[in-house]
């Protein structure tokens, strides 16, 4: 396939009419959730964003640095498990650069950016990286699912409230999803990819992606990285903790107003999940439309309280990457095909 027909040029991407449209949905989005917050104290929201602890912050911050830097390390450990081998710098920086194109396109753009890198600069399959990003993808959720419920069942002793119960029964559902994916993918999709009369072009990349999956999601190719999958869920729990720790909105044992360590992943795992919506870059609107009625409706916490802290936790989280994201993607020889896998 010629480098013409391979280009995967991130300006063009931003001319195109869906993510044109993605940028419009996610200002209606914002739009619709300030005008929902007009009929609370925004003054409070910037007192309190005001008085956030410097500390807390940078710590939020270096969670936050830990766990892309985790994540790179875990998705070279899945390239491992399917006979792919490269270095550690390679991973985490084709990874970051991903991540980055993830918080500026919507529909998860970076996913296949991450598998077109890697053939770039010297991979040798567009498809085997594929496989690699949607086994890392399923994982994640059927991770984040099954903390999500458990975290719920902790923070509310067992007596779920309606609502938490709903999430907990589609947090399940989720899971279930995930699961069947691999399953799916392992056989019968593989076999039926391998049956369509697809061009050579387009079959050869979907059989490598399927091969890649089915080596990739056995027993012990999953026991792999399960370590490093529940880590990072608890890197980014602990970064919505640091988060609510600099706005003194953090307790161990939390009163009327605060939220405790339960409260904490739950939100963070739900905001998780509801970021995988593609249809705005990084979830943007949604995770905070989502997160704030959750901190408000289930854990009680005062309106104002739950937008500064989703919008400190966003800052710190997509407001970082996007611009270490930028400087990255401006020096990086990955983006330009010169980079080495070794």
């Amino acid at each position: 396939m010629s480098e013409r027909r391979t280009s995967f040029s991130i300006r063009e991407r931003l001319r195109r009419p869906s993510t044109i449209a993605g940028f419009l949905f996610t200002a209606i989005l914002l739009v619709g959730l300030l005008r929902a917050a007009s009929t609370f104290n925004l003054d409070e929201v910037a007192t309190l964003i005001g008085s956030a602890s410097s500390l807390g912050l940078a710590a939020a911050l270096a969670v936050t640095l830990a766990t892309l830097l985790l994540r790179g390390l875990r998705w070279r450990e899945l390239l491992s498990v399917v006979n792919l081998t490269i270095s550690r710098r390679a991973a985490i920086e084709i990874l970051a650069l991903s991540f980055w194109v993830n918080v500026v396109l919507p529909a998860k753009i970076g996913d296949l950016y991450r598998a077109w890198l890697l053939k770039q600069n010297g991979g040798p399959s567009f498809g085997r990286g594929v496989g690699t990003v949607v086994l890392e993808r399923a994982l994640d959720l059927i991770t984040v699912a099954i903390l999500g419920a458990l975290s719920g069942y902790v923070a509310f002793s067992g007596e779920l409230p309606g609502a938490v119960l709903l999430l907990t029964l589609v947090a399940f559902a989720l899971a279930l999803v995930g699961m069947l994916v691999l399953l799916i993918a392992r056989g019968p999709a593989s076999r039926l990819s391998r049956r369509l009369p697809l061009p050579r072009r387009a079959a050869e990349p979907l059989e490598r992606a399927f091969d890649a999956l089915r080596e990739g999601s056995t027993r012990g190719g999953i026991l792999r990285v399960l370590p490093h999958t529940c880590v990072i869920w608890g890197l980014q729990a602990l970064r919505l903790g640091a988060v609510a720790a600099a706005l003194g909105l953090f307790q161990v044992d939390p009163g009327a107003g605060y939220i405790g360590p339960s409260a904490v992943l739950f939100t963070a795992l739900t905001s998780a999940v509801l970021s995988t919506v593609p249809f705005t870059p990084a979830g943007l609107g949604i995770v905070e439309a989502g997160s704030v009625g959750i901190l408000v409706a289930i854990f009680n916490m005062p309106p104002e309280s739950a937008i500064a802290l989703m919008l400190l936790d966003r800052l710190t989280d997509i407001g970082s990457l996007m611009v270490g994201g930028a400087l990255l993607f401006a020096v990086s020889p990955f983006r330009r095909g010169a980079g080495s896998l070794r």
